[in-house]
Formats: structure tokens, C-alpha cells, sequence
């Protein structure tokens, strides 16, 4: 037999070897990414079937060998994870270990109401919405719910998602108003998320906001009602583009045309910008505004000045929301 040929024959068998040793190694590939939960309490022989079960490892007794070598069996983390493609049997226990769980990316817009967020969250498949409508109802926690992007566990409550979100608004708010939120200043801290909310509703640009937060304060020490449309809006509980005479007259401690006074709570979960302006109103001659349509206000020093402005944009956009105070 000619050198030549003896050295194929060498290659064949290496060729043949590789690619045997690369069959039993190789990782299973899934086509489309699945969630795999791992149950609280799973010890590593049951993770190590429910994993080749769900073609996620292609042999148990390698999991085990290396989970045991390296002194990590009682070190797998319950919980959901995420699997796609090929996975290295190196990178599914590191996964495990480090307790890397499915996450969802979730962004809560500024002034989204607690029936929006149940919404979106429903949405996202993280919770059923009444059940979170309820639940954040029944804690009274409109206005208290920060609006930011959050990961959530696939696997979460509604009580884990609200605290969450509660949590990160008691960290903003008490950091721009400088001292803890207590049951001493709660009632003040209220009335100032809910100022926070109607900005949220009723101007665009921070500037405006702070403008508009000084209206509402000087109506408040003239005993005039605020007459927000915002607050009638949330009253109706539906969307519409303009508020009919009808509307201004239904019968709810939120329509702030019939009742002076702040509402009896906010109207949406503000973002940081208005519960800054809320805190630092700006003094000004104006006691009226009006939407100009094109996402600002033209504010007005006396009411006649205010009619010339309601004339003039309220015609002239007919169909826009026009939040107005009279």
C-alpha cells in the first residue's frame, strides 16, 4: 500500500472520529426560542431530564457529570428561561447558576393611567389587566405607578410588577423633593402628584408645565375651580377629541368645572418633568390656557384675552384636543 493511500486512510479515520465526537457533542438546535421553567425544589437529575426532554441537552448523564464535577448541582436556580438556537451544555448550566430567567422589556409611557398600564401589561402576556386594574384600585396607587422601562420575569405577580413600579416612583419623587415620603407629608406629597398628573395631561413642554402649574395654584388660592379637561376626561372614562357642554356637566368628584378644589386624587401617573414642575410652579400674571393645537398653550392674563384665544384655536382646529381653563 502506497504512503499516499495509507495517509488517506489515516484522514478518513480522523475525518470519521471528528465528526462522530461532534454527533454526540454537538447541541441540539431549536428551531424557534422555547421557555423552560425550572421548578423550585427540581433537584439536578430532574433539571437534566426536563432539559433533554425539551431537546435543550442532548445527554443527561454529561449534564450531570459536569454538574457534579464542578460541585454545582444545588446551585441551579428555579425559575423561567430562555432557550434558542444551539446551546453549549457549558452555557445552559452557567445559565442556571446565575439564575439568567426569561425577562420582558416593558415601557410604560408618561401619563398612562392604571387602566393603560393593565392594558400594555396584558399586552406583553405578563398579567391579566383586571386583575391588575384591580389591584392597583383597591391600593389606591393612580399617580404612584412610575412611568420607565422595567424587565419583568415572565413569571410575575401583579403585586411584583406594582410594587416594582411603586418603588421606582418613591426613588425619583424623593430625590427631587428631598426628604422620605411618611404619613406626616403623604397628604402634601398627594396633592402634588395629582398637580403633577393634570400637567402630565394638559402640556407637552416642561416650560409650559411649570407655567400652567402656577394657574392651578393661584386658582386654588382664589377659590376658583381649576376647570381642567383632563380631569373631566378621566371622569368619562373613554378618549375623545372634545369635551361637549354635556360632558363638563356629568356628575363626578373628578369633573373639576363642578368641584373647586383639587380632584380627589391624580388622573394619570406622571413622569418626572411635571411632578418637577409640580414642585417648582412658575409666578406669572396668567389664570387662563388654551391648546393651540400643535402640542402648546396660549395663556392669557384676563378672561376676555382667554375668549379671543378659545376663538381663535378652537376654530381653527376643530378637531383636536383642546384642554381649556375658564
Amino acid at each position: 500500500m502506497s504512503r499516499n493511500k495509507i495517509i488517506f486512510i489515516i484522514l478518513v479515520f480522523l475525518l470519521a472520529g471528528y465528526l462522530i465526537i461532534k454527533a454526540v457533542t454537538l447541541p441540539p438546535l431549536l428551531k424557534t426560542a422555547k421557555l423552560i421553567e425550572i421548578p423550585e425544589g427540581a433537584n439536578a437529575i430532574e433539571i437534566a431530564k426536563l432539559l433533554k426532554e425539551k431537546g435543550v441537552i442532548k445527554n443527561t448523564k454529561w449534564f450531570l457529570y459536569w454538574t457534579n464535577r464542578y460541585q454545582v448541582q444545588k446551585k441551579l436556580k428555579a425559575g423561567i428561561y430562555e432557550f434558542s438556537g444551539r446551546t453549549c451544555l457549558k452555557k445552559v448550566i452557567s445559565k442556571l447558576i446565575k439564575g439568567e430567567v426569561s425577562l420582558v422589556k416593558i415601557s410604560i409611557p408618561e401619563g398612562y393611567t392604571i387602566n393603560d398600564i393593565g392594558l400594555l401589561l396584558e399586552k406583553k402576556e405578563l398579567v391579566e389587566k383586571n386583575a391588575f386594574i384591580q389591584y392597583a384600585r383597591e391600593k389606591k396607587l393612580e399617580g404612584f405607578l412610575f412611568p420607565d422601562t422595567y424587565f419583568f420575569p415572565r413569571k410575575v405577580s401583579v403585586e411584583g410588577i406594582a410594587s416594582t413600579m411603586f418603588r421606582r416612583f418613591k426613588d425619583v419623587f424623593e430625590d427631587i423633593y428631598g426628604e422620605p415620603i411618611n404619613d406626616n407629608n403623604f397628604k402634601k406629597i398627594k396633592e402634588i402628584v395629582t398637580v403633577a398628573s393634570i400637567l402630565e395631561k394638559e402640556a407637552m413642554y416642561t416650560n409650559e408645565r411649570k407655567i400652567i402649574a402656577g394657574i392651578i395654584y393661584k386658582r386654588l388660592k382664589k377659590n376658583m375651580p381649576i376647570q381642567s379637561c383632563a380631569t373631566v376626561l378621566y371622569a368619562l372614562e373613554r378618549p375623545k377629541t372634545r369635551l361637549s357642554s354635556r360632558d363638563l356637566m356629568i356628575n363626578s368628584p373628578y369633573n373639576t368645572y363642578k368641584h373647586k378644589g383639587l380632584p380627589p386624587g391624580p388622573i394619570c401617573n406622571p413622569g418626572k418633568d411635571s411632578l418637577q414642575a409640580a414642585l417648582n410652579p412658575r409666578t406669572t400674571d396668567y389664570l387662563f390656557f388654551v391648546s393651540m393645537g400643535n402640542g402648546c398653550n396660549q395663556f392669557s392674563k384676563t378672561y376676555k384675552e382667554h375668549q379671543r384665544a378659545i376663538n381663535l384655536f378652537l376654530s381653527s382646529n376643530p378637531q383636536s384636543e383642546t384642554p381649556v381653563l375658564n
